[in-house]
This record gives C-alpha cells, sequence and structure tokens, in this order.
C-alpha cells in the first residue's frame, strides 16, 4: 500500500531528487562549454521537464488510487510491465552510478586514504536500513536533511561575499548560446532524475503546484550556487574543477577559528545524497514488487544493493570515466524523462465502461418485472 504522501514532502522530494546529484558533477561540465553563463544552463532543464511534469500529473489524474507501476501493469499487462521493467533498469544505473560518484567524492575530498570500496559499501549499508523503514524513513529524512541544505544555501552567499569577485561574469549579456544548450545537455540528465516520484505514490497524492514549486526551488538554488562558484573561483578554474562546488565550500572562512568550513557544509549534505541513493534503491526494490507480487520488497533490498555495488565498479573504472560518461547518459535519460511521459499521457487512460448484452438483458428483465408487479393497464389493478 502506498503511503500518504502531503504537498510539502513532494515539494521536498523534488528538491532532494534534482539536486543532489547535480551539485557534484555536471556543474564543471557546464561552465567548461557556456563560461560565465553557466547558470542559465538551468532554464532549458527547468521548461523541459516543468512541461512533462505537467504531463505526468494530468495522467496521474486518471488512476488516483494507484501509483503509475500499479496503472501500468493493470491497463496494460505485458507492454506495461515491459515498461515498468526498463524503468527498474534504468534506476538500477542511476543507482550503481550514484554510488561510485558519492564513494568517488567522499574518497577524494575528505578520506584521501579509506579504500573508495569500503567507503561505498559503508554508504550502501546506509541505505539498505533507511529503505527497509519503507517510504516514510525516506521522507522523514527528506524533509530533515533538505531543510538543512536549504538553510546552508541561505548562509552561504553571506560568508563567501569576501571572496566574490564580479569581473568574472564579464560580459554580462554577451551569451553564448550554443555553449548554454550543451550545458543543459550534461545538467538534464541528473536533473531530471525527479521522474521517478509518480511511480512511487499515488495519482491523488502527486499534484502539480508543488512539485512546480520544487522544481523551481531547485533551479534558483542551483543558479545562485553557480554563480558563486564562477564569481569566487572564475571560469579557467571551475570549469577543470572535478566538483567545483566542494572547492567553493573551501573559500569559506570564519576568522582564523575555522578554516575547514567544508567540513560542516559535507556534514550537512552528504546525508541528503545518502538519502537519494537509498530512493533510488527503493525505487528498483518497489518496482519489481509491483511487477512480481509474490516477491518481497524488504527481502530484495540486499541482493538488489549487492547488485548496484557491484555494477557500480564494473561499469566505471574510476572517476574520470564517470565524468565523461554524461554525455552520452543524457540520450538515454531524455528517453525516460521526456519520451516516454508524453506516450504515456497519450495512450495510458482508464477502460472505458461499456453496457454489454449481459448488462442490457439484465436491464430489460428488471423493466418486464416491475410491469408485472405494477399490473396491466399502466398499473391500475383489476377489479376481482
Amino acid at each position: 500500500m502506498n503511503q500518504e504522501v502531503k504537498p510539502r514532502q513532494l515539494f521536498l522530494l523534488v528538491m532532494l531528487m534534482s539536486m543532489t546529484g547535480t551539485l557534484i558533477q555536471p556543474h564543471a561540465q557546464a561552465i567548461y562549454y557556456a563560461k560565465q553563463h553557466a547558470y542559465l544552463s538551468y532554464i532549458p532543464a527547468f521548461v523541459v521537464m516543468g512541461i512533462s511534469f505537467w504531463l505526468i500529473s494530468r495522467m496521474m489524474r486518471r488512476f488516483p488510487d494507484k501509483d503509475l507501476f500499479q496503472s501500468l501493469v493493470e491497463r496494460h499487462p505485458f507492454w506495461g510491465r515491459v515498461t515498468g521493467m526498463l524503468y527498474i533498469l534504468f534506476f538500477l544505473f542511476v543507482f550503481a552510478r550514484d554510488l561510485r560518484l558519492i564513494g568517488d567524492y567522499v574518497s577524494i575530498t575528505l578520506l584521501e586514504t579509506t579504500p573508495i570500496s569500503i567507503i561505498a559499501l559503508t554508504i550502501l549499508v546506509m541505505a539498505v536500513f533507511i529503505v527497509r523503514g519503507g517510504l516514510g524513513s525516506l521522507i522523514g529524512m527528506a524533509e530533515l536533511y533538505v531543510t538543512l541544505f536549504l538553510v546552508n544555501s541561505v548562509i552561504v552567499p553571506f560568508m563567501v561575499a569576501p571572496q566574490v569577485d564580479l569581473n568574472n561574469l564579464l560580459p554580462y549579456l554577451d551569451v553564448d548560446a550554443a555553449g548554454v544548450g550543451r550545458g543543459t545537455w550534461y545538467i538534464f540528465s541528473f536533473f531530471g532524475e525527479m521522474v521517478a516520484l509518480p511511480f512511487v505514490m499515488k495519482g491523488s497524492d502527486f499534484k502539480f503546484k508543488p512539485a512546480f514549486r520544487g522544481m523551481l526551488w531547485a533551479v534558483l538554488l542551483m543558479m545562485l550556487i553557480l554563480i558563486e562558484t564562477i564569481a569566487s573561483i572564475g571560469v579557467e578554474i571551475a570549469s577543470r574543477l572535478v566538483y567545483p562546488s566542494y572547492e567553493l565550500a573551501r573559500q569559506l572562512q570564519i576568522s582564523e577559528f575555522l578554516d575547514r568550513f567544508d567540513l560542516p557544509l559535507a556534514a550537512a549534505t552528504l546525508p541528503a545524497m545518502v538519502t537519494k541513493i537509498a530512493f533510488d534503491l527503493y525505487f528498483v526494490c518497489w518496482g519489481l514488487k509491483r511487477m512480481i507480487p509474490k516477491v518481497s520488497g524488504k527481502v530484495l533490498t540486499g541482493p538488489i544493493a549487492l547488485l548496484g555495488f557491484v555494477c557500480a565498479f564494473w561499469f566505471f573504472r574510476n572517476a574520470v570515466q564517470l565524468y565523461r560518461f554524461t554525455r552520452e547518459w543524457t540520450w538515454i535519460a531524455i528517453v525516460f524523462e521526456v519520451l516516454i511521459p508524453i506516450l504515456l499521457f497519450l495512450f495510458l487512460r482508464p477502460k472505458k465502461k461499456r453496457a454489454g448484452k449481459h448488462e442490457q438483458h439484465a436491464e430489460k428483465s428488471g423493466q418486464e418485472d416491475e410491469r408485472k408487479r405494477s399490473g396491466p393497464q399502466g398499473g391500475k389493478l383489476q377489479p376481482s
């Protein structure tokens, strides 16, 4: 049974799915192509995903008591299962990629001497325990850590102000449209992963307005972080960094007492990243439970997590290969985040109720019985 998701919780889940992965990897690639106007790369992604989510919300109204997995399987038993399994494989790959991405991020920035396999395994164990608590655990962690991330995002601009050089944003109006488009290409696949939400929520809970507000806030925060990164570090340096957002955090200092403010920021953002990985795992287990009703989702959690752990190191040899794969991955992501939602909006509809021959025959028999009870001559009884 689906857990009820309130509009506030949907707002935070959208931010969780759209910000955590995007914050780590594709910003450097967007800056490399779009230069000082990299923040504009979020606008096309926002427009496209806004349209996709609007179509999904209209489609979900047709099935108010079911999630999208149930709607697909019950309406089209064969093709619905094929579509559901494709989404499960898609997010299994996303789970493996995110696990490797966060493992590399922690290994490079915080725990340089710890083997990445140990880091990834530790993250995996945390994700498994979160998923075993169900969607309620994921929502609770999102309410806590996404809110904490929002507070940090409001505080950081005031702290980074001494390092800001607005000359790094010059020229303000000379926008390279092709470069901005290429920046959008790298950002889009990470930003659009919120398409997973209607698969685990009832149609009556998936509302467009809170989802749209979540997307809007996520875009504004990511644009603010990109502007701060370019203004404080510069285009030339930021475009050659693997994790420019982490370098931005390293620029922050509170007098001479706390010159490593990146550690408190990491402590606040890493749990949100772990929650995102747990959501990927939850999606895969929930989808398999919907596709195969006799299978227990909790039993699947451990084996699926270990499969994702193996794939994380099988698919990507190192961080550089993971970094470069984003260009090709967007071709696949567009299919699942834009094209399939359009097709589902056009073709996924509830069955129309038509009166068959048996229903018509029953209706006629009922009318004849009613006339017999009322008597002949228009319902007037004959005197004896």
